[in-house]
């Protein structure tokens, strides 16, 4: 019964997708864990998946000399913001 909001941010420099829910949110110890193979936070969901989708968003994305993490969402006491941040193309003229 939740939202789900979306943003992006565009700079000279980069693009930054933001995702925030509403849902438990995502404890500090796991914040850097969740995004390594096979690591799931406890809980109700955890038997649902592998643990290896955020893995293989890392992977994409590093692969492209970008970034990805997660937040607390700024709108509360719970919920999390999960962003990916990906470098603009340098444009040459020609």
């Amino acid at each position: 019964g939740g939202k789900i909001f979306v943003a992006m941010e565009e700079t000279a420099d980069f693009v930054e997708v933001s995702i925030t829910d509403q849902g438990p949110g995502i404890s500090e110890e796991y914040r850097e864990k969740i995004f390594k193979p096979f690591v799931q936070v406890p809980g109700e969901k955890a038997k649902e998946g592998t643990g290896l989708g955020l893995a293989i968003c890392k992977q994409i994305i590093d692969a492209h000399s970008g970034e990805i993490g997660v937040r607390p969402a700024a709108h509360g006491n719970s919920g999390s913001t999960f962003w990916y941040r990906m470098p603009k193309p340098k444009v040459r003229n020609l």
